[in-house]
């Protein structure tokens, strides 16, 4: 034995809620970034980086077990799952940091891409 461990399981059991809560944090706030819903909105780009940042601790997590894993097709597995999901999770930190700004609790979209808050 060459010391690896089989990390697969544990790499699929801690990146696929990653995924899910990654993928989550766009919930929260798909009314607030989309401009055919106007008006205002609740302010849930809190609990959306909370998710977000959750989420990407599993997925680092996750690709950091996986890529200790004993063969090189779980390691390659592993990465081409943790990648674009990484990659999702920046995009989507850049989207809700300008709505992390507004501490009321109310939010609406401008038409030049801003946003306004309400308290």
């Amino acid at each position: 034995m060459d010391g690896k461990r089989n990390t697969g399981c544990l790499a699929a059991v801690l990146l696929v809620p990653g995924a899910l809560l990654t993928l989550l944090s766009v919930v929260f706030t798909m009314e607030v970034e989309d401009p055919l819903f106007v008006g205002l909105h609740d302010n849930t780009s809190g609990i959306a980086a909370a998710v977000l940042a959750l989420g990407l601790l599993l997925v680092v997590v996750g690709a950091a077990v996986g890529l200790l894993g004993r063969s090189r097709g779980s390691r390659i597995a592993v990465a081409v799952v943790a990648v674009p999901l990484l990659v999702l999770g920046a995009w989507r930190a850049t989207v809700l940091a300008p709505m992390l700004e507004c501490d009321g609790g109310m939010i609406a979209r401008q038409d030049d891409g801003s946003y306004a808050c309400y308290g």
